[in-house]
């Protein structure tokens, strides 16, 4: 076993530059494609299903949808064959490091790609099985926790999670899988290099495994497990550091909340690296094993053959960063702009900052998106109106008094006019100069930074304000970072005739009247003082979101957290933070440097 370690790290080493590029630009392509395919596949089938989000409460009649069944197959078939690709191109890839012949990038993917047709070609079938099954259980962490980010599957987890049965079950199903795994341990090289039919290649793998099971499975089960462990190694290291940069350089009152953001990105960064280099390690090692029991005398013009030799190697490398680029750039733009998928399978409840964060800065102003986004909130609260001329500004009363000194209405004074006006120094000296900034101004700062709740005011049925703020949400290209609320049902339903992809939110005071019904809403915005569990459930049913405001006592933080409500409207987004999201090792860690530090 020592021997066959040894040489499946040499393995490795041998042609790691080629296999990085190749498995990272592959990865981030790949991603890239499935995750918008994914993305427009759910907003397709739930809106043919009648829902805007998925719930736990309306799952199953989104799954009997007619549309639904027939894209979550097509979306499986995609997924296997870009799993198969990948297979196909590092069996290749250490099948030449036994003839110590380094294959570039592009003859990867290339080997790959020409495995995979011609595994469709044969017909064979139950290969597609054993590579979802392999990657099922060298990813299996990650998938744990990832779906544990993704509601509704998260709340059958945490449902589960207090019975005794799920992690014996859990144990029990790897544990299946591994065997059903290993006795066609060998089948990726038969089929691929051996070019033999999937039936052939199962019988010829038993073979090879015969009298060799238990060590086979350590084999394969050890390398794992030490990867989950140096990673668990790493995210503790990684969270040690971040908590000692909040202590120094973090001022405290952002501490928790810095560290709980960190060490969420640190945790998906973390199983980035894990799921890149467990596949490696996984075919580097079944390929040392095949070559050394099997006694495979393979020419090489026979496995070389089918090669591709008409591009250098300096060529294969600039398309295969195109690819990696193009990937990148795809993730970035969801990223930037926001995502139907991260939207509606975001299982944490998110966090909205009221007004901006208006008990830090003025209200409704550039400084208080500003301090919004320094305070971590998930979303920005605004509220919007027109001017004597027209331009859509940010402000919440109809009057001026209260935040300018001055007694006029918005709607009686230009653009101009305005902005020329002091917002700030009612709020502190520190703000003073402070101006009213117009929609357009605010959305260019939020742009990937912030996602925007825009309150419109109802200004009369007359109003041309719906039409104009969704035509600025879709100048910037924000429809999946913007919620278009108000009292106004008409005002949403004239914004949902445009334009179906951006969201709307009701606003209502109470939880009287079938306003979870309307299909020109996705969202309820309610008092938190009129949500239970039964309203949220009926809203969860009819796939809304409900967003509770304003909440700003620790207590009914915490009852909105058991509630299970989608977002929180808050003027203490620091506070809604850490009641949300409180880890209390998190906490001791802080407390503990603090006094270090001190």
């Amino acid at each position: 076993m020592r021997r066959i370690l040894g040489d499946t790290g040499q393995m490795l080493r041998f042609n790691w530059k080629n296999l990085m590029l190749f498995h990272v630009g592959y990865r981030l392509a790949a991603a890239a494609v499935y995750v918008q395919l994914l993305g427009f596949s759910m907003e397709f089938s739930l809106r043919r299903a009648g829902y805007s989000y998925l719930t736990l409460e309306n799952a199953a009649r989104y799954f009997l949808s007619p549309w639904t069944l027939p894209l979550l197959a097509l979306l499986a078939a995609v997924g296997l064959v870009l799993l198969m690709v990948e297979a196909g191109g590092l069996t290749a890839a250490f099948s030449s490091s036994i003839y110590s012949l380094k294959m570039t990038p592009l003859e990867i993917l290339t080997q790959g790609i020409r495995s995979s047709a011609q595994q469709i070609e044969r017909k064979n079938f139950g290969l597609f099985a054993v590579v979802a099954a392999d990657f099922f259980v060298l990813n299996l962490v990650c998938i744990y926790r990832t779906l544990t980010h993704v509601k509704p599957v998260n709340f059958v987890i945490r449902e589960l999670s207090g019975r005794p049965f799920l992690y014996p079950a859990v144990i029990f199903f790897t544990f299946l899988c591994i065997a059903a795994v290993i006795p066609v341990y060998y089948v990726f090289h038969e089929c691929m290099i051996e070019q033999k039919c999937y039936r052939d290649g199962k019988i010829r793998s038993r073979e090879l495994l015969k009298g060799r099971y238990v060590q086979t499975v350590m084999r394969v089960v050890c390398p794992q497990i030490f990867l989950i462990g140096a990673a668990a190694a790493v995210y503790g290291a990684l969270v040690v550091v971040m908590a000692v940069f909040a202590v120094v350089f973090v001022q405290r009152d952002l501490q928790t909340a810095f560290l709980l953001r960190a060490a969420d990105w640190g945790e998906w960064v973390v199983m980035a690296g894990v799921s890149l280099i467990s596949a490696p390690v996984y075919f580097a090692g079944l390929t040392v094993q095949y070559y050394r029991y099997g006694h495979n005398q393979i020419g090489r013009e026979q496995f070389f053959a089918v090669r591709s030799g008409g591009l250098s190697r300096r060529h294969g490398l600039l398309i295969l960063a195109f690819a990696g680029l193009a990937g990148g750039l795809g993730l970035l733009d969801g990223a930037l702009n926001g995502s139907f998928l991260a939207s509606s399978l975001a299982v944490q409840t998110e966090i909205t900052a009221h007004r901006g964060s208006s008990k830090t800065a003025p209200e409704n102003t550039l400084a208080a998106l500003e301090a919004a986004v320094e305070e971590m909130a998930d979303w920005a609260e605004i509220d919007v109106q027109e001017t004597l001329d027209g331009v859509v500004v940010v402000c919440h009363d109809w009057d001026l008094k209260r935040v300018c000194g001055v007694d006029r209405r918005v709607s009686q004074l230009t653009w101009e006019e305005l902005k020329n006006l002091d917002a700030g120094a009612w709020f502190s000296v520190e703000y003073a100069g402070e101006g009213i900034p117009c929609l357009r101004d605010a959305m260019e700062y939020a742009k990937g930074k912030i996602k925007l709740n825009i309150e419109m005011k109802y200004s009369g049925a007359d109003s041309e304000l719906p039409e104009k703020v969704q035509r600025l949400v879709e100048e910037y290209e924000m429809e999946e970072q913007c919620i278009l609320t108000s009292t106004s049902l008409d005002y949403l339903k004239r914004v949902k005739e445009k334009n179906p992809q951006i969201r709307t939110g009701h606003i209502v005071p109470a939880a009287y009247g079938n306003y979870d019904m309307d299909e020109w809403v996705d969202v309820i915005s309610i008092r938190s003082g009129f949500v239970s569990e039964s309203f949220i459930r009926r809203a969860h049913e009819n796939g809304k979101t409900v967003h509770s405001w304003t909440v700003n006592d620790k207590k009914e933080l915490e009852r909105m957290r058991v509630l299970g409500v989608d977002n929180v409207i808050t003027d203490v987004p620091l506070l809604a933070r850490e009641i949300l999201y409180r880890e209390e090792a998190a906490e001791s860690l802080l407390e503990y440097l603090r006094m270090m530090f001190s």
